[in-house]
């Protein structure tokens, strides 16, 4: 089953005909770094041109930023396919080097696709790295996310999940994961929790994405030494968004409160 890193709300169209993996050609082939190949589907026209530039611009200085993150972990090398995939992105298992993002026309964001590519690269270093984030989980779905989001915060509109979990009962997805990585409950609050842990009690990214573990909760374990990480963390966002209305959050990030 696809890795994918959806929206939050269905999108009119969102399915895809045909194979996109048949784009991957050399008449499709907009550029290459070190890294990445970049395609398009030519039926975009000159804006996916545009976004795959926008793309080719930032991937490699993305790139190492996330790979600095992973302790200087390689991975790749990726080929992006940008083709209209208005549900976002994916990829087919965590390991998977093929990317098929979504691009947007009239007019051209080359930020967005590149936003959507971060998100699906990052699965790849997860994987790579084999030490607790899974793709296919909230954990590691979670870390994918505010990775993109943290580079590309002004391309998050559709798919911020943190509301989804602060407007529900606030089940406790920080020591125990949920098996996927389309639930937005549990997604909201992997994305708060790791807020939380980088924005609330300063730990850096790499420290976060350093200590890997099986569940959230482990992973705070690694960084504090405690194992009080989801009671601290919702009795904090209990605070300021008291159970029971909606939160008003737009953004998967709160932090500091």
């Amino acid at each position: 089953m696809p890795s994918v890193f959806s929206r939050t709300f269905p999108v009119p169209g969102a399915a895809v005909a045909g194979d996109p993996g048949g784009l991957i050609t050399p008449g499709n082939l907009q550029g290459q770094t070190e890294h990445f190949s970049v395609y398009v589907d030519p039926g975009l026209g000159p804006d996916g041109v545009q976004d795959a530039q926008g793309v080719l611009a930032s991937c490699e200085t993305d790139y190492a930023k996330v790979a600095g993150y992973f302790g200087g972990l390689d991975a790749g090398p990726f080929n992006v396919i940008l083709f209209a995939n208005p549900g976002g992105a994916y990829h087919q298992t965590c390991a998977a080097t093929d990317l098929f993002c979504d691009a947007r026309t009239n007019p051209a964001d080359g930020d967005y696709s590149e936003f959507l590519n971060i998100a699906e690269f990052v699965e790849v270093f997860e994987a790579a790295q084999a030490a607790g984030w899974d793709c296919g989980m909230s954990n590691g779905e979670g870390l994918s996310r505010v990775l993109a989001t943290d580079a590309y915060p002004n391309e998050l509109d559709g798919f911020a999940t943190a509301s989804s979990w602060l407007d529900s009962n606030r089940q406790n997805f920080v020591d125990r994961n949920d098996h996927s990585d389309t639930n937005p409950l549990a997604n909201g609050c992997s994305v708060l929790f790791l807020n939380w842990l980088r924005f609330q009690l300063n730990f850096t990214w790499p420290q976060i994405a350093g200590a890997a573990a099986p569940t959230l909760e482990r992973t705070y374990n690694k960084l504090t030494g405690k194992s009080d990480g989801f009671r601290q963390f919702s009795s904090l966002l209990d605070s300021h968004f008291p159970k029971g209305g909606p939160s008003g959050l737009t953004t998967d990030n709160p932090f500091p409160l």
